[in-house]
């Protein structure tokens, strides 16, 4: 489809033109709803294509590991890949040429829909977060409408992401809460280093079933426990967030990416998992 040349009115209107049936939402995933239930907010989310998938990379920073282990499949959207219906990615796919082909019109598209959710948060009386890489890695502090990006037109809103852009975190927006994400390759492992001491999170995915407990701490650093609720503004400060890997469509990739350095053995010696262990205090490279 052209998008070029559309001009946006109504989400309505929008929403005809284009056929898609919204950008982003809110509760629409089972760790959405847990950030409803145990953070007390409504995250307004957008899922887009990863990497390249759309012919626009919008995953800059991205690895072999985290393409082939990519959380793009899924949950509903793994189950909609086995169905043979693969509607979830072609929304995703057709939302994510909008965006770069497109711009003002996704960008106004997306203010309206964020308006509309937070005046329902508001009236449900939660508070209200954006987190807008649901499954990529997008500076959007480089997306303008007007004269603005998107942290600009809401200043009072709590944004967050996670993200491999370690330039990310140089001048980052007051309202915009980022988790680097770590991947096990070298100058990943070096940065994340130097994140943690700067009082910034890191991500890092465990070799663990849902209900295995997590490390206590890793590298020296306290582990908390991202698969809790996905609002990471809360985790604290100068922690590792600690995510049990996800299951995915594709499972020779799934096997793959769990033997990779981008998904951390229970058993590694950097994993402290009694308190007595949890003590010990390191500040040698993670890799």
């Amino acid at each position: 489809m052209n998008y070029k040349d559309l001009k946006f009115k109504t989400i309505g209107q929008a929403k005809k033109e284009t056929k898609l049936s919204y950008l982003g939402g809110i509760n629409i995933s089972s760790k959405l709803i847990k950030n409803k239930k145990v953070s007390g907010t409504y995250t307004y989310i957008i899922y887009l294509a990863p990497a390249n998938l759309s012919g626009y990379n919008v995953c800059s920073h991205s690895t072999p590991e985290c393409r082939l282990g990519c959380l793009n499949t899924s949950g509903r959207a793994g189950m909609d890949i086995l169905s043979n219906h693969g509607v979830i990615q072609k929304c995703r796919i057709e939302k994510t040429k909008l965006l770069h082909e497109n711009s003002d019109y996704f960008m106004q598209w997306m203010i309206s829909e964020i308006l509309h959710y937070e005046q329902k948060a508001e009236k449900d009386g939660y508070s209200y977060s954006i987190r807008l890489n649901g499954t990529s890695d997008i500076d959007w502090s480089n997306i303008y409408y007007l004269g603005q990006n998107i942290f600009e037109y809401f200043p009072n809103v709590s944004f967050y992401d996670y993200t491999k852009d370690f330039n990310k975190f140089t001048n980052k927006p007051k309202n915009y809460h980022l988790t680097f994400s770590y991947t096990g390759h070298n100058e990943n492992s070096k940065q994340s280093i130097q994140l943690l001491e700067k009082g910034y999170n890191i991500a890092v995915v465990f070799d663990l079933n849902k209900n295995e407990q997590l490390p206590l701490s890793f590298n020296g650093y306290k582990v908390v426990n991202g698969d809790l609720t996905d609002y990471r503004v809360d985790d604290g400060k100068g922690v590792v967030v600690g995510l049990r890997f996800k299951h995915i469509a594709n499972k020779e990739n799934e096997t793959k990416v769990k033997n990779s350095c981008f998904v951390i053995k229970p058993n590694d010696n950097r994993c402290q998992c009694t308190k007595e262990d949890s003590n010990l205090k390191s500040l040698t490279s993670i890799n």
